[in-house]
């Protein structure tokens, strides 16, 4: 099973078929403005495909893909992801990660204690909350703020921490 950091990351969702001529409507999950951009390169079903056109639409981004070229064709593509490769992404502001690079993450306290992996992030408003799960013991809650996440080393896919007193 591919790690996070090879797993595609997904950028969009077709909703649906959207007139005659191959376009569907794109639930974007990308904050990169250029993603779906005339000439862009995506992933659909593990298999490149380039944007023709694009232009918003009433609830989403309506996307000509060269996969389809009339209406049955896009017709099913729905439900389908559109994904890119994690070396694809736009880069971050040092000290800021996406969500795909910290889970699965392994947690070490600044003791050397393994706490486990990062199995999903909740997103609060204010900070996210890391869920590590270890087998065999309940699940720790971490608020990712930055006296608590001391380092994030992604390439090493280890997260080092400092729990306040009766976290765990």
């Amino acid at each position: 099973m591919p790690t996070s950091r090879e797993t595609p990351v997904v950028v969009g969702r077709i909703r649906s078929a959207w007139g005659l001529r191959g376009d569907v409507s794109v639930e974007v999950l990308s904050d990169a403005p250029a993603r779906f951009a005339p000439g862009s390169m995506l992933r659909l079903r593990g298999r490149t495909t380039r944007v023709e056109r694009s232009r918003k639409g009433k609830r989403g981004l309506l996307v000509k893909l060269d996969a389809a070229n009339d209406r049955t064709q896009a017709e099913a593509l729905c439900g389908l992801e559109l994904t890119v490769l994690p070396s694809e992404v736009e880069p971050l502001p040092d000290g800021v990660y996406y969500h795909f690079q910290i889970l699965d993450m392994r947690v070490v306290t600044e003791d050397g204690e393994q706490l486990g992996t990062v199995c999903e992030i909740i997103v609060t408003g204010g900070n996210d909350v890391y869920v590590v799960h270890e087998e065999g013991r309940r699940d720790i809650l971490i608020p990712a703020l930055p006296d608590v996440v001391l380092v994030v080393d992604v390439e090493a896919g280890e997260m080092l921490v400092s729990l306040p007193d009766g976290l765990i």
